[in-house]
Protein backbone atom coordinates (compact mmCIF):
# COMPACT_ATOMS: atom_id res chain seq x y z
CA UNK A 1 0.00 0.00 0.00
CA UNK A 2 2.90 2.49 0.45
CA UNK A 3 3.92 2.03 -3.68
CA UNK A 4 0.23 3.17 -3.80
CA UNK A 5 0.60 6.57 -1.47
CA UNK A 6 4.21 7.33 -2.87
CA UNK A 7 2.42 7.01 -6.46
CA UNK A 8 -0.33 9.24 -5.62
CA UNK A 9 1.39 12.07 -3.68
CA UNK A 10 3.67 12.15 -7.48
CA UNK A 11 0.69 12.80 -9.43
CA UNK A 12 0.16 8.97 -10.97
CA UNK A 13 -2.49 7.82 -12.73
CA UNK A 14 -3.17 5.02 -11.21
CA UNK A 15 -4.54 3.18 -14.12
CA UNK A 16 -0.83 2.90 -15.25
CA UNK A 17 -1.12 0.41 -12.87
CA UNK A 18 -2.85 -2.85 -14.15
CA UNK A 19 -0.16 -1.78 -18.12
CA UNK A 20 2.57 -2.35 -15.72
CA UNK A 21 1.99 -5.38 -14.22
CA UNK A 22 0.51 -7.25 -17.75
CA UNK A 23 3.60 -5.60 -19.21
CA UNK A 24 6.04 -7.29 -16.38
CA UNK A 25 4.00 -10.53 -16.33
CA UNK A 26 4.03 -10.78 -20.47
CA UNK A 27 7.48 -9.23 -20.93
CA UNK A 28 6.17 -8.55 -24.49
CA UNK A 29 4.62 -5.06 -25.54
CA UNK A 30 2.36 -5.91 -28.14
CA UNK A 31 0.92 -9.59 -26.65
CA UNK A 32 0.16 -7.00 -23.16
CA UNK A 33 -1.97 -4.38 -25.46
CA UNK A 34 -3.48 -7.30 -27.06
CA UNK A 35 -4.45 -8.81 -23.44
CA UNK A 36 -5.75 -5.41 -22.54
CA UNK A 37 -7.42 -4.69 -26.11
CA UNK A 38 -5.52 -1.14 -26.59
CA UNK A 39 -2.90 -0.72 -29.59
CA UNK A 40 0.85 -1.00 -29.72
CA UNK A 41 1.74 2.14 -29.87
CA UNK A 42 -0.61 2.99 -26.79
CA UNK A 43 1.15 0.36 -24.76
CA UNK A 44 4.45 1.79 -25.45
CA UNK A 45 3.36 5.43 -24.80
CA UNK A 46 2.86 3.68 -21.26
CA UNK A 47 6.15 1.79 -20.72
CA UNK A 48 7.75 4.77 -21.75
CA UNK A 49 6.02 7.64 -19.04
CA UNK A 50 6.57 3.96 -16.39
CA UNK A 51 10.22 3.84 -17.29
CA UNK A 52 10.28 8.35 -16.28
CA UNK A 53 8.41 7.59 -13.32
CA UNK A 54 10.07 4.72 -11.97
CA UNK A 55 13.62 6.04 -13.35
CA UNK A 56 14.25 2.63 -14.29
CA UNK A 57 13.96 0.46 -17.85
CA UNK A 58 11.64 -1.90 -15.92
CA UNK A 59 11.95 -4.10 -19.19
CA UNK A 60 15.36 -4.73 -20.93
CA UNK A 61 15.95 -6.73 -24.38
CA UNK A 62 17.74 -10.48 -23.06
CA UNK A 63 18.51 -12.91 -25.18
CA UNK A 64 14.64 -14.83 -24.40
CA UNK A 65 12.97 -11.41 -25.41
CA UNK A 66 12.24 -8.72 -22.77
CA UNK A 67 13.26 -9.50 -19.17
CA UNK A 68 12.30 -7.67 -16.51
CA UNK A 69 15.02 -5.54 -14.47
CA UNK A 70 15.13 -6.11 -10.29
CA UNK A 71 13.48 -3.07 -9.51
CA UNK A 72 10.53 -4.38 -12.64
CA UNK A 73 10.39 -7.79 -10.80
CA UNK A 74 10.06 -6.04 -7.33
CA UNK A 75 7.45 -4.12 -8.57
CA UNK A 76 5.84 -6.91 -10.66
CA UNK A 77 6.07 -8.82 -6.76
CA UNK A 78 4.53 -5.31 -4.78
CA UNK A 79 1.89 -5.02 -7.60
CA UNK A 80 0.51 -8.98 -7.30
CA UNK A 81 -0.18 -8.22 -3.91
CA UNK A 82 -1.98 -4.75 -4.20
CA UNK A 83 -4.07 -6.35 -7.13
CA UNK A 84 -4.93 -8.81 -4.84
CA UNK A 85 -5.72 -6.70 -2.36
CA UNK A 86 -8.23 -4.37 -4.73
CA UNK A 87 -9.92 -7.59 -5.77
CA UNK A 88 -10.78 -8.65 -2.42
CA UNK A 89 -12.30 -4.96 -1.71
CA UNK A 90 -14.62 -5.16 -4.65
CA UNK A 91 -15.27 -9.31 -4.60
CA UNK A 92 -19.04 -10.18 -3.67
CA UNK A 93 -18.57 -10.50 0.09
CA UNK A 94 -18.40 -14.09 1.23
CA UNK A 95 -21.77 -16.05 2.01
CA UNK A 96 -22.08 -16.53 5.82
CA UNK A 97 -21.95 -20.47 6.32
CA UNK A 98 -23.10 -20.88 10.00
CA UNK A 99 -21.45 -24.77 10.39
CA UNK A 100 -17.96 -23.16 9.84
CA UNK A 101 -18.40 -19.91 10.95
CA UNK A 102 -16.72 -18.64 14.74
CA UNK A 103 -18.43 -15.20 14.19
CA UNK A 104 -19.69 -13.52 17.27
CA UNK A 105 -23.07 -11.92 17.47
CA UNK A 106 -23.94 -9.37 20.40
CA UNK A 107 -27.48 -8.98 21.63
CA UNK A 108 -29.70 -6.97 23.43
CA UNK A 109 -32.55 -7.35 25.72
CA UNK A 110 -34.27 -7.53 28.87
CA UNK A 111 -34.23 -10.44 31.03
CA UNK A 112 -37.57 -11.59 29.55
CA UNK A 113 -36.10 -11.86 26.42
CA UNK A 114 -33.71 -13.68 27.96
CA UNK A 115 -35.98 -16.59 29.31
CA UNK A 116 -38.07 -16.85 25.44
CA UNK A 117 -35.57 -16.83 23.77
CA UNK A 118 -31.87 -17.75 24.68
CA UNK A 119 -32.64 -21.39 25.65
CA UNK A 120 -33.91 -22.47 22.33
CA UNK A 121 -30.90 -20.11 20.81
CA UNK A 122 -28.02 -21.45 22.28
CA UNK A 123 -29.52 -25.29 21.50
CA UNK A 124 -30.27 -24.81 17.92
CA UNK A 125 -26.50 -23.11 17.57
CA UNK A 126 -25.13 -26.17 19.14
CA UNK A 127 -26.44 -28.03 16.59
CA UNK A 128 -26.24 -25.96 13.63
CA UNK A 129 -23.50 -23.26 14.42
CA UNK A 130 -20.89 -24.67 17.18
CA UNK A 131 -18.23 -21.99 16.59
CA UNK A 132 -20.95 -18.91 16.68
CA UNK A 133 -20.60 -17.05 20.11
CA UNK A 134 -23.47 -15.27 21.59
CA UNK A 135 -22.79 -12.29 24.11
CA UNK A 136 -25.95 -10.74 25.68
CA UNK A 137 -25.99 -7.59 27.15
CA UNK A 138 -28.64 -5.66 29.51
CA UNK A 139 -31.16 -2.92 27.54
CA UNK A 140 -29.31 0.27 26.90
CA UNK A 141 -32.18 1.90 24.80
CA UNK A 142 -30.39 5.55 24.92
CA UNK A 143 -27.23 4.13 23.67
CA UNK A 144 -28.44 1.75 21.13
CA UNK A 145 -27.89 3.82 17.86
CA UNK A 146 -24.33 4.40 18.41
CA UNK A 147 -23.89 0.90 20.06
CA UNK A 148 -24.99 -0.62 16.36
CA UNK A 149 -23.65 2.39 14.24
CA UNK A 150 -20.15 1.75 15.66
CA UNK A 151 -20.80 -2.39 15.70
CA UNK A 152 -20.54 -2.89 19.09
CA UNK A 153 -24.07 -4.49 19.12
CA UNK A 154 -25.81 -6.61 16.19
CA UNK A 155 -29.19 -6.95 17.04
CA UNK A 156 -31.44 -5.54 20.08
CA UNK A 157 -35.09 -7.52 20.35
CA UNK A 158 -37.57 -5.68 22.98
CA UNK A 159 -40.64 -3.34 23.70
CA UNK A 160 -38.96 0.18 22.50
CA UNK A 161 -42.20 2.00 21.79
CA UNK A 162 -39.64 5.19 20.92
CA UNK A 163 -36.99 3.25 19.07
CA UNK A 164 -34.09 5.62 17.47
CA UNK A 165 -35.26 6.65 13.92
CA UNK A 166 -32.09 5.39 12.75
CA UNK A 167 -32.55 1.62 13.46
CA UNK A 168 -34.47 -0.61 11.36
CA UNK A 169 -37.82 -2.30 12.90
CA UNK A 170 -39.43 -5.85 12.75
CA UNK A 171 -41.96 -7.23 14.75
CA UNK A 172 -41.44 -10.59 16.05
CA UNK A 173 -44.63 -10.95 18.11
CA UNK A 174 -47.37 -9.65 19.56
CA UNK A 175 -48.41 -10.37 23.69
CA UNK A 176 -51.21 -8.84 25.91
CA UNK A 177 -50.68 -7.31 29.15
CA UNK A 178 -51.85 -9.62 32.10
CA UNK A 179 -51.38 -9.58 36.16
CA UNK A 180 -50.19 -11.63 38.54
CA UNK A 181 -50.70 -12.45 42.52
CA UNK A 182 -49.98 -14.96 44.90
CA UNK A 183 -52.27 -17.59 44.89
CA UNK A 184 -55.01 -17.47 47.61
CA UNK A 185 -54.05 -13.75 48.09
CA UNK A 186 -56.44 -12.16 50.70
CA UNK A 187 -58.30 -9.85 48.83
CA UNK A 188 -58.86 -11.55 45.58
CA UNK A 189 -60.48 -14.41 44.37
CA UNK A 190 -59.15 -16.86 42.32
CA UNK A 191 -61.04 -16.11 38.96
CA UNK A 192 -61.59 -12.46 39.18
CA UNK A 193 -59.48 -8.96 39.87
CA UNK A 194 -61.89 -6.42 40.26
CA UNK A 195 -60.54 -2.75 38.78
CA UNK A 196 -61.29 -1.62 42.41
CA UNK A 197 -59.01 -3.92 43.80
CA UNK A 198 -56.51 -3.36 40.97
CA UNK A 199 -56.50 0.35 42.33
CA UNK A 200 -56.20 0.04 45.97
CA UNK A 201 -53.25 -3.10 46.40
CA UNK A 202 -49.77 -1.98 46.25
CA UNK A 203 -47.43 -2.90 42.96
CA UNK A 204 -44.29 -3.82 41.91
CA UNK A 205 -43.77 -2.81 38.68
CA UNK A 206 -40.24 -2.96 36.05
CA UNK A 207 -38.56 -0.46 34.98
CA UNK A 208 -35.60 -1.48 33.10
CA UNK A 209 -32.51 1.41 32.78
CA UNK A 210 -35.09 3.92 34.31
CA UNK A 211 -37.24 3.78 31.03
CA UNK A 212 -41.18 3.29 31.78
CA UNK A 213 -42.14 1.84 28.48
CA UNK A 214 -43.95 -1.26 30.39
CA UNK A 215 -45.17 0.98 33.38
CA UNK A 216 -46.75 4.37 31.00
CA UNK A 217 -49.48 2.32 29.54
CA UNK A 218 -51.15 1.19 32.77
CA UNK A 219 -50.68 4.20 34.25
CA UNK A 220 -52.18 6.02 31.03
CA UNK A 221 -55.37 3.52 30.89
CA UNK A 222 -56.00 4.32 34.65
CA UNK A 223 -55.58 8.01 33.96
CA UNK A 224 -58.05 8.02 31.66
CA UNK A 225 -61.04 6.18 34.26
CA UNK A 226 -59.54 8.98 37.15
CA UNK A 227 -57.82 6.28 38.81
CA UNK A 228 -54.14 6.20 39.99
CA UNK A 229 -52.57 3.17 41.28
CA UNK A 230 -49.77 2.89 43.96
CA UNK A 231 -46.18 1.59 43.49
CA UNK A 232 -44.52 0.05 46.03
CA UNK A 233 -41.74 -1.06 44.29
CA UNK A 234 -39.71 -0.24 40.88
CA UNK A 235 -37.72 -3.14 39.88
CA UNK A 236 -35.34 -3.60 37.22
CA UNK A 237 -35.72 -7.13 36.45
CA UNK A 238 -38.79 -8.39 35.14
CA UNK A 239 -37.75 -12.67 36.10
CA UNK A 240 -37.91 -11.00 40.04
CA UNK A 241 -41.54 -9.57 39.73
CA UNK A 242 -42.77 -13.25 40.12
CA UNK A 243 -41.26 -14.46 42.98
CA UNK A 244 -41.82 -11.12 44.83
CA UNK A 245 -45.43 -11.14 43.82
CA UNK A 246 -45.24 -15.16 45.34
CA UNK A 247 -43.93 -13.98 48.68
CA UNK A 248 -45.96 -11.03 48.61
CA UNK A 249 -49.18 -9.28 48.84
CA UNK A 250 -48.21 -7.05 46.01
CA UNK A 251 -49.67 -7.65 42.49
CA UNK A 252 -47.75 -6.83 39.27
CA UNK A 253 -49.13 -5.76 35.85
CA UNK A 254 -46.69 -7.36 32.75
CA UNK A 255 -46.32 -9.34 29.42
CA UNK A 256 -49.00 -12.59 29.41
CA UNK A 257 -46.13 -15.03 28.40
CA UNK A 258 -43.74 -14.02 31.05
CA UNK A 259 -47.06 -14.29 33.38
CA UNK A 260 -48.05 -17.73 31.76
CA UNK A 261 -44.39 -18.99 32.30
CA UNK A 262 -43.83 -17.98 36.11
CA UNK A 263 -47.38 -19.59 36.94
CA UNK A 264 -46.15 -22.96 36.15
CA UNK A 265 -43.55 -23.22 38.75
CA UNK A 266 -44.59 -20.24 41.25
CA UNK A 267 -47.60 -20.03 43.63
CA UNK A 268 -49.22 -17.30 41.44
CA UNK A 269 -52.40 -16.41 39.77
CA UNK A 270 -52.76 -14.82 36.49
CA UNK A 271 -55.87 -12.55 35.56
CA UNK A 272 -57.16 -10.31 32.73
CA UNK A 273 -56.33 -6.51 33.06
CA UNK A 274 -59.40 -5.32 34.42
CA UNK A 275 -59.18 -2.19 32.15
CA UNK A 276 -58.02 -2.52 28.60
CA UNK A 277 -54.47 -2.03 28.07
CA UNK A 278 -52.56 -1.82 24.79
CA UNK A 279 -50.96 -5.10 23.18
CA UNK A 280 -46.90 -5.01 23.01
CA UNK A 281 -45.02 -5.46 19.91
CA UNK A 282 -42.11 -7.24 20.79
CA UNK A 283 -39.34 -5.96 18.04
CA UNK A 284 -35.98 -6.67 16.83
CA UNK A 285 -34.06 -3.62 15.73
CA UNK A 286 -30.99 -3.27 14.01
CA UNK A 287 -28.82 -0.52 12.05
CA UNK A 288 -28.40 -0.23 8.13
CA UNK A 289 -24.88 -0.71 8.55
CA UNK A 290 -25.46 -4.44 8.93
CA UNK A 291 -28.36 -4.84 6.86
CA UNK A 292 -26.99 -6.67 3.39
CA UNK A 293 -24.65 -8.46 5.57
CA UNK A 294 -25.46 -12.75 4.84
CA UNK A 295 -24.64 -13.24 8.64
CA UNK A 296 -26.71 -10.33 10.03
CA UNK A 297 -29.82 -11.80 7.57
CA UNK A 298 -28.89 -15.46 9.19
CA UNK A 299 -29.66 -14.01 12.64
CA UNK A 300 -32.75 -12.24 11.97
CA UNK A 301 -33.82 -14.90 10.79
CA UNK A 302 -33.01 -17.27 12.99
CA UNK A 303 -33.66 -15.14 16.06
CA UNK A 304 -37.36 -13.88 14.77
CA UNK A 305 -38.46 -18.06 14.15
CA UNK A 306 -37.23 -18.77 17.83
CA UNK A 307 -39.25 -16.09 19.49
CA UNK A 308 -42.47 -16.65 17.30
CA UNK A 309 -42.65 -20.40 18.10
CA UNK A 310 -41.56 -19.38 22.27
CA UNK A 311 -44.26 -17.48 21.87
CA UNK A 312 -46.75 -19.76 20.92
Amino acid sequence: MAIIDAMDVRGLDLNLLIPLRVLLTERHVTRAAERLGITQPAMSASLARLRALFDDQLLVRGPKGLAPTVRGQQLLNQLDQVIGVIEQLVADPKEFVPGTSRRTFTLIGTDFIETLLLPSLMADLAVEAPGVQVVFRPPDPKNLEALMSEGEVDLAVGYLPDAPKGLITSVAFHDRFACIARRNHPQLSADQFPLDQFVDLKHVQVLPRNLPMYGMPIDAALGALGFVRRVALWHPSFQALPAIVANTDLVATLPRRLAMHAARTLPIAVYDPPLPLPAVDFSLYWHARSHEDSGHKWLRSKVTALLRSAAG
